[in-house]
């Protein structure tokens, strides 16, 4: 009976050796999956939910403007296309362009275009000869510049703006604002975005 009951024993000690085992296990592989040296999951970059050029009519003053409260917006969906078939700019003009550019939590991106603006540089091309003429504003980024509407446009233009990141700047300094071969300077697109812009007389028909 005494040998019964050592027999006994032994089997309960052994069941709590392996639940000890497994508690033990566990207790591991929770601190693993908690780790702070694990490596941060990596958030994809300059991906945007939505970009907004803001077109902003200016008043010379001397050697500077002032910004005027008319304002035309494009606003551009995921495809890269604007969302309106039609925006006009009057003629003999000049305008502020402003990017604002949303990544999927809403947050303004465009920042850190200039912040890295050894990585970064718009260009604008698909104009009509001696329609446009553009300044870059930031550093040669071109997320913020000043757009002169030097005559009107023969109907409506599609332009295209490309921001180009990793390009080789050094190589940039002789280019325009327009040049159409601008991936020739290397990079790649960080987006790229259609809109049809009509340049008018006077104030137009309407924005």
């Amino acid at each position: 009976m005494f040998n019964s009951l050592i027999t006994k024993s032994m089997s309960i000690t052994e069941i709590y050796r392996k639940m000890a085992l497994a508690l033990a296990a566990g207790a591991v592989l929770t601190f693993s999956a908690c780790s702070k040296d694990d490596p941060e999951p990596e958030v994809p970059q300059e991906e945007f939910k939505s970009v907004v050029f803001n077109f902003i009519e200016l008043e010379s003053h001397g050697d500077h403007y002032h910004q005027t409260t008319d304002t035309v917006q494009v606003v551009f969906g995921q495809d890269g296309n604007a969302t309106k078939s039609h925006y006009d700019l009057h003629a003999d003009a000049v305008y502020r362009l402003k990017v604002v550019a949303y990544d999927f939590a809403g947050r303004e991106m465009q920042k850190e275009f200039v912040e890295e603006a050894n990585e970064h540089q718009m260009f604008i091309t698909g104009a009509q000869e001696g329609v446009l003429d553009y300044a870059y504003e930031d550093d040669k980024v071109g997320v913020t510049g000043r757009l002169s509407t030097l005559k009107p446009s023969n109907g409506s233009m599609t332009l295209t703006a490309v921001l180009r990141h990793g390009l080789d700047k050094s190589k940039t300094t002789a280019a325009s604002w327009n040049d159409v071969n601008h991936a020739r300077f290397g990079g790649s697109a960080d987006f790229t975005l259609k809109f049809p812009l009509h340049v008018v007389e006077g104030d137009g028909h309407g924005h």
